[in-house]
């Protein structure tokens, strides 16, 4: 008889204890899912300051491109020195822009949002055309953008790609 009622005054009290912890395991679930929503809108948020970076890629816009990074981002591009703050930046893309026959375009193939949604990684391919010399090129390759979450406005901070073409040994 004791030995139940000690049974029973024991499990009396890890009752409450077990719907404690309980109810943070729904939390978590319903944080889990909101995170979940979150990291949907901004990867949407994301591709769409893609589709603008390619808006203003046709438009040779450096400036507006260079409004796309953080303050302090960088720009990293094949076989050329970073590009470090918004007007080395534009310096690089207008640079690059500047190539006769110069077109680009790129494609993410991934963009993972962080748990903690203020920063990002953007993964993809890219297609450049250019002929500086008057002889058409073309180039395929892969790039990775780091993305930074500032004021609510998602914003790169890191930009580096390179050419999927053997180097040329030069």
């Amino acid at each position: 008889m004791m030995r139940s009622l000690l049974l029973l005054s024991v499990t009396a009290l890890l009752l409450p204890a077990c719907q404690v912890a309980e109810k943070p395991a729904n939390d978590a679930a319903e944080v889990t899912s909101t995170a979940a929503r979150d990291t949907g809108a901004d990867e949407q948020a994301i591709r769409g300051n893609v589709d603008r970076w390619l808006q203003l890629v046709k438009a040779k816009d450096a400036a507006g491109i260079a409004e796309l990074y953080v303050d302090d981002g960088a720009v990293m591009p094949p076989n050329g020195p970073i590009g470090k703050g918004r007007t080395a930046i534009q310096q690089t893309w207008a640079s690059m822009m500047n190539t006769p026959g110069f077109d680009l375009t790129f494609v993410p193939e991934q963009i993972i949002v962080s748990s903690s949604g203020d920063m990002a990684l953007d993964r993809g391919t890219y297609k450049l055309a250019v002929a500086p010399d008057g002889t058409a090129q073309t180039d395929t390759g892969k790039y990775v953008v780091v993305w930074r979450k500032i004021g609510g406005e998602w914003k790169a901070a890191a930009d580096i790609f390179n050419s999927d073409l053997p180097a040329s040994g030069g």
